[in-house]
This record gives structure tokens, sequence and C-alpha cells, in this order.
């Protein structure tokens, strides 16, 4: 194959990829039609408010709880191995509470007979690969 040819051919292979994820996304039950297919209904946010809204509080509450325990730690450090201590306790609880709270809104939704909502999955985000990128 000549270089000429990869250029002619590049177009059409990147089209034909293309169709192929569009007639497989379109071919998967509830992701095609339905843009956001893990929403609540309105009669089951009704259904579920009075205890998202205490599990949010206490989750309000527990941070601010933890904001004040860092704000402590972090201005009785003596030096740069205090102060790293103090933010690795404080990265730990809130990996900590944010994982709580996802089990207690589990535990509302199925209380209530509701599939949980599933969030992002795969663990990708921030911090995740090299910087720069």
């Amino acid at each position: 194959m000549t270089p000429h040819s990869r250029l002619r051919t590049g177009p059409l292979l990147a089209g034909a990829l293309t169709m192929a994820a569009l007639s497989l996304a379109a071919a998967l039950p509830g992701r095609a039609d339905d843009p956001s297919p893990q929403r609540l209904t309105p009669a089951q946010e009704v259904q579920v408010f009075p205890e998202r809204k205490a599990a949010l509080l206490r989750h309000q509450r527990h941070r601010i709880e933890a904001l004040q325990k860092g704000e402590r730690c972090i201005s009785g450090a003596g030096d740069s191995t205090a102060l790293s201590n103090c933010m690795r306790e404080e990265r730990q609880s809130h990996q900590a509470q944010r994982q709580k709270h996802r089990e207690a809104m589990r535990e509302i939704y199925e209380r209530n007979g509701i599939t949980a909502p599933m969030g992002r999955q795969g663990g990708g985000g921030w911090g995740k690969g090299p910087r720069g990128n």
C-alpha cells in the first residue's frame, strides 16, 4: 500500500467505524432513545424526598465536622510531615464519608423499591493519569 492510498482509505475507515458505532448504540436498549435512563420519575422524587433530604443534611453536618477537624489539625501542624499527615487524614475521611453517603442513598432507594441510579462507572476522573494531557 502506498502512502497516497492510505490517505484515501483513512476517511473511509473512519466513516465506517462511526457508522458501526452509531448502529451499535441504536441497538442497545435504553441508550439511543433515552439520554438519561437512570433519572427518577416525578413520583419517585416525591417518594424519596424526605429521607433523601435528611440524609443530605446528615452528610452536610459530617462534612462540616470533618473540615473543622482538618482545620484544627492543619493549625496545629508544626512541620511538613505533620501537615502531610493532616491532609492524608482529611482525604481519607472525605472518601469514607462519601462512601457512607452513597450507601445511605442506595438504602433509601431500595427501601422505597426503586433501583438506585448509577453514577459514573469505571473510577475515572481527575488524578487518574499523567499530568499535562
